[in-house]
């Protein structure tokens, strides 16, 4: 089983999924010795293309999101890096794995880290590249030019359940931090009561771009066997969490699925065929009234260590 060190243990299955941009089928498997859930079966590299279109990405120069939504999202992003910056102990070096549009990175930059990110090709490193300037490495993680102990500070932000073998890619953390380091992981809760009530309806599944579903107890104890200890714990991601409520009920609701999120993704980054204008509206519709209960759900769930997304960080043991 990829990423689990039981690969002859029994595999569970928990429920079969469709991926909403290829319309293939998948199934969601748990280890019962581990408790790692998977997406299987998981997508051969050479097929990956199929599942990220260039949509997936956007245009360089164009918001994916509406200008509130990624305004929220630099506000926050300036605030984790603080988290960051504390347990740190000041300004360094900081890798971020996966870097996306670079807006983290970004965030890191203007308090004064050095920064580098990494992404997998050109396409999705181009916003971080040309509108940001930031230094990003694309290509497979064995080709990284670091050295161990290179860097004050590892990020994977919503990056690791992307991964096949996500024990492995902590370790790689592990071995470029520098004794002291930090490590911040945030990913989608799996444990959460919303994703087992909504199930192959929730949004953050995303079969299969997520080929590994995490737990708060898995990741903690991958941690642990990776040579951190975590110092802070958070289950609230607000520019995620309540979003992921609604869009999650609308699909339960029998909607087309993620069409909420489309809606709402730019002109040049839409993912979906032209869907009927009724279903379109009826999301938007939906979206108020659901809107007003999921924000102070998701802060409740939040509070009570439930949330839909879980943020870990630690520090790497001398």
């Amino acid at each position: 089983m990829a990423g689990c060190p039981h690969p002859n243990e029994r595999e569970t299955p928990l429920f079969s999924a469709r991926d909403y941009v290829s319309g293939e089928e998948f199934e969601v498997l748990r280890c019962g010795a581990c408790g790692l859930a998977r997406t299987t079966p998981a997508p051969a590299p050479e097929r990956m293309e199929r599942y990220y279109p260039a949509a997936y990405y956007g245009a360089a120069s164009a918001r994916r999101f509406p200008a509130v939504v990624e305004a929220l999202q630099r506000a926050l992003y300036g605030a984790r890096a603080r988290a960051v910056e504390r347990l740190a102990g000041g300004t360094g070096r900081v890798l971020d794995v996966g870097c996306g549009r670079g807006f983290l990175l970004d965030a890191f930059r203007r308090r004064g880290w050095a920064v580098q990110g990494t992404e997998l090709d050109d396409r999705s490193a181009a916003h971080a590249r040309e509108v940001l300037g930031l230094q990003v490495h694309t290509g497979p993680a064995e080709a990284w030019p670091w050295r161990e102990g290179h860097f004050d500070a590892v990020v994977f932000w919503h990056v690791l359940e992307h991964l096949a073998e996500p024990r492995l890619a902590l370790e790689r953390a592990r071995r470029l931090l520098r004794p002291g380091g930090v490590l911040m992981v945030g990913v989608p809760n799996f444990a959460s009561p919303e994703a087992r009530l909504a199930a192959a309806g929730w949004f953050h599944l995303d079969v299969p771009r997520h080929v590994v579903h995490l737990t708060p107890r898995w990741l903690e104890g991958a941690l642990d066997a990776a040579g951190f200890d975590v110092r802070r714990r958070s289950f609230l991601t607000p520019e995620y969490d309540a979003f992921s409520l609604v869009q999650s009920a609308e699909n339960r609701f029998g909607l087309r699925h993620n069409l909420l999120y489309d809606v709402l993704r730019g002109r040049a980054a839409k993912l979906l065929g032209g869907a009927p204008r009724a279903q379109a509206a009826a999301a938007l519709a939906l979206a108020v009234p659901l809107g007003l209960l999921a924000a102070p759900a998701t802060a409740l769930l939040g509070l009570a260590g439930r949330g839909s997304s879980v943020t870990l960080v630690a520090v790497k043991r001398a």
